[in-house]
Parts: C-alpha cells; structure tokens; sequence
C-alpha cells in the first residue's frame, strides 16, 4: 500500500474474480471510519463531484475509497441487474475493512451509484447508506412503482436530492422512505437538479451537499461511541 495520503489501488471484487480499480484518500490523522463512493452509470470515480466528497471525506478523518465500476475499464456497460456492480462494491468494502480495522463504514453513491449501495446495504461491515441523487424512477414517470434496489435497503439511510431532479419525485420519495425498516434522514437541495446541478441563480451546491453528509455522518459516529 502506498503511504502517500491519495493513492491509485486495487482490489478484487467480493467474488474473488478480477480486479476493480480505485483512488484511496486517507486522513491527516487518525482514522474515524471509512467510506466508500461510488459513481453514476454515465461518469467514473475521476467524476468532481465523486471526488469531492471523496476529498472532503478525508479531511474530517474518513479513509475514503472512490471506486470505478468494472465496465468503466472496460469500456462497456453497467450489467443489466447491478448485480456485478454490487459484487464489486462488496469487494470495495472488504479493501477498507482490511485497511481500517473494525471502525465503521459507510457507502455513498452517486444517482446509479446509489442503486448499487442499496443492494450491498445488508454486507454485515455497512454501517449506513448515502444516497446522492437516487432514481427512484425513469426520468419524469414517477408513476413507475417499485424501484427494484430501494427495497433492499437494510441499514440506516441518507438521502440527499435536488428538488428538481426528474428522476425522483419528492412526493413519491417521502412515501417510499416510511416504508423502509431502518432509520432515514432527507435532505432536499433546493433549485437543483439530478446531479445537483443549480437552477436558475448560479452557484456550486456541494458545500450544500457535504453538510447534509458531514451532519449525518459525525451523528453516527456518535451514536456508535455511545
């Protein structure tokens, strides 16, 4: 392991099969928990907002792994069910496990990334989800019921989304949360899109994004320590 605070790695996926690719960011300090992020289906972990929160991770003393998805290498496309997206997020945690030792850890995931938290929540070293931009639905058919990842969610949850983000209609997200078994927490970026991009007056919205994350984050490590 290279001992530079950011440092390229790789691991295999929990299957034991192959090889995924990421970027390790560790702390000033001492390690609090770990967190793995994980992209949207049409960017990778070099994507800035990825980074970012990777970046911002680090520095409140996470080790942070922001990870690539096989078929970004491979120039492909995401497997139809997520299935082998999960299988190599599962692997991403087994790598920081290993790094960090028994302290928590979380899993982030932008829009598709999310999709993929939601099938590994129940990896017994998941100690809560993150989920930036999640698509509960098509784009602008929040009539399409049953989100085929949602209902997998088995952990404590963090919901962060844009109020305009026509992959998730705030009203159908606030029913779909009370039907969850674990506690969850929404944090609605006000005019902001999918990606949380601004709408209508410009301005960058991730220190908006990384204080919802920051909060829940620090109040589980607590709640943890008590």
């Amino acid at each position: 392991m290279d001992d530079r605070r950011e440092a390229e790695v790789r691991f295999p996926p929990a299957s034991g099969s192959g090889e995924v690719r990421g970027i390790l960011h560790r702390p000033h300090g001492p390690t609090l928990a770990g967190l793995v992020v994980t992209h949207g289906r049409s960017n990778d972990m070099r994507n800035p907002f990825v980074r970012r929160i990777a970046e911002a991770a680090s520095g409140i003393g996470l080790t942070a792994l922001r990870m690539n998805f096989r078929y970004v290498d491979e120039k492909g496309r995401a497997s139809r069910d997520l299935r082998r997206e999960e299988d190599e997020l599962r692997g991403a945690v087994r790598f920081v496990r290993k790094d960090i030792g028994n302290r928590p850890i979380f899993i982030a995931g932008k829009s598709m990334g999310a999709r993929v938290c939601a099938r590994a929540s129940s990896d017994p070293d998941v100690a809560g989800v993150i989920a930036l931009g999640y698509p509960l639905h098509p784009q602008f058919r929040p009539e399409v019921r049953n989100p085929p990842e949602w209902p997998l969610i088995v952990k404590p949850v963090l919901v962060v989304q844009g109020d305009q983000d026509p992959f998730c209609d705030l009203a159908r997200l606030r029913d779909e949360l009370t039907h969850l078994s674990q506690p969850y927490e929404l944090v609605v970026i006000q005019n902001a899109g999918h990606s949380f991009e601004s709408r209508g007056v410009k301005r960058d919205t991730f220190p908006e994004v990384w204080a919802a994350v920051d909060g829940w984050m620090r109040a589980s490590l607590s709640s943890e320590n008590q």
